[in-house]
């Protein structure tokens, strides 16, 4: 269990450093938030702190269900979805997808109290790898056509022209 969750951490903690470093530097810090992979990397940063901070003891944890932990679920969701729909790519779509099964899971426990301690707590953890692997392939693209974009651009030593468009 522990390599699971180090692992988790370390794999945030990368990418998050790798959104901010790969940011458009014309960018001040507020106007980086407005880059998805920035912008996301930061939200899962904030709802892993928050969610260290606020959870429940260990004895108690997943029994009934958890104020704090649906705040930070639904607002994780809320601020995917936005990023989302701004940016308009499918990683961010596909991660506020995934994030809406972890809220969805304290509805399921909401509705059905007597629900299997452990079922809640997978449906809940269930969406954190998988949106950590959404994340890498944006800051990889990311980088990738940040790459393709100065190759085309030191062409010659001068920028790659637009293509007319021939009638």
């Amino acid at each position: 269990m522990i390599i699971y969750v180090a692992g988790f951490w370390i794999l945030l903690l990368v990418l998050t450093a790798l959104a901010w470093i790969g940011r458009d530097r014309k960018n001040t810090v507020w106007g980086a938030m407005s880059e998805p992979e920035v912008g996301v990397a930061t939200l899962l940063v904030v709802a892993a702190i928050s969610t260290v901070v606020l959870r429940a003891p260990y004895a108690t944890r997943f029994n009934g269900l958890d104020g704090a932990m649906l705040s930070i679920d639904v607002g994780l969701v809320v601020g995917l979805t936005f990023y989302g729909l701004k940016s308009g790519r499918w990683w961010t779509l596909s991660a506020a997808a995934l994030q809406l099964v972890s809220a969805t899971a304290h509805l399921a426990k909401a509705t059905t109290p007597g629900m299997w301690r452990l079922g809640y707590q997978v449906m809940e953890q269930a969406s954190s790898y998988p949106t950590l692997l959404l994340l890498a392939w944006g800051v990889w693209s990311r980088r990738r056509g940040a790459r393709s974009a100065m190759r085309s651009r030191s062409c010659c030593g001068t920028r790659a022209l637009p293509r007319s468009n021939p009638r």
